[in-house]
């Protein structure tokens, strides 16, 4: 059973971190992180990802990025929700994807010039000297604040929480929290990854579908679908007969598809398992 933070009332009773961590503390934290890996490969890992940050560091929205080589960026999921503005984290997270992210300095900065260890950093919404970049991806829904954990190697994996106004900004005590847990959350994330993307690579387009869809990316299954058989080298003629529909249709859910990946070209969608996960040193492999 999935261990519930309702029930546990974690914001009230996390410990300040002078002083060191408490033993209370770190029973619930080991438990989050172990619901966190036991959820790697499934479509319950981006919810267990946002429990983890909203512990540590009260957390209302996450989102996970991929930054290669400050040339591309891809989003790998979005979680969470605001009541008063549904649907916004991936609303914004795309908004980012597509427009925003070469405004993102701070962020670009840093994944080029990462030490060997994990690195996190905080910003205010009002410090964003972009007010496009700051009213699509913060104003519109309120969100004050961002903290960012960036994974050193390439791709530069980002994990992303934000809070929403009414919340005290991220403080210096949240990012010792999480830079305490980032090893294990990049961990977390790259084994995810891994898991779902690459390896033991599926050979059937009903498996590979399901898999896309696991990384919450946000699409719907027949996109998905559609994907995994492009993925597959099958045309698009092809799909649209196996699936009784017309090109015209099938067009219109790749081009979805595409949108919602950041991928441009069925070329891109070929590498992206292997972009996701390669790091330096690592050797391209691909499904056969």
């Amino acid at each position: 059973m999935r261990f519930s933070l309702a029930s546990a009332d974690h914001r009230d009773r996390r410990p300040p971190v002078q002083g060191g961590f408490g033993g209370e503390m770190d029973a619930l934290t080991g438990r989050l992180l172990g619901d966190l890996v036991s959820a790697i490969g499934t479509a319950a890992f981006p919810g267990c990802l946002l429990d983890a940050l909203s512990f540590l560091a009260d957390v209302e929205l996450c989102s996970v990025f991929a930054r290669h080589n400050g040339q591309r960026i891809e989003l790998i999921f979005s979680h969470g929700e605001l009541p008063a503005r549904p649907g916004f984290a991936q609303q914004a997270s795309l908004a980012y994807l597509r427009t925003y992210w070469q405004s993102d300095r701070q962020l670009a900065q840093l994944s080029r010039t990462l030490p060997g260890t994990p690195v996190v950093v905080r910003r205010r919404a009002s410090d964003i000297a972009d007010p496009a970049y700051r009213t699509a991806c913060y104003d519109q829904a309120g969100v004050v604040g961002r903290v960012s954990i960036l994974s050193p190697g390439r791709p530069c994996f980002i994990i992303n929480g934000y809070r929403s106004a009414g919340r005290a900004p991220f403080s210096a005590d949240d990012v010792t929290q999480l830079e305490r847990c980032a090893p294990v959350l990049l961990a977390a994330l790259r084994q995810h990854l891994w898991v779902t993307l690459t390896m033991d690579c599926p050979r059937d387009e009903t498996t590979l579908a399901a898999r896309l869809v696991a990384l919450d990316y946000g699409l719907s299954m027949r996109e998905a679908e559609v994907v995994a058989a492009l993925m597959m080298d099958e045309t698009q003629a092809d799909i649209a007969a196996a699936k009784q529909l017309s090109v015209s249709t099938v067009v219109t859910y790749r081009r979805r598809a595409y949108q919602k990946l950041g991928v441009t070209s069925q070329r891109d969608l070929k590498v992206l398992r292997q972009r996701l996960v390669s790091g330096p040193g690592e050797r391209d492999s691909t499904c056969n």
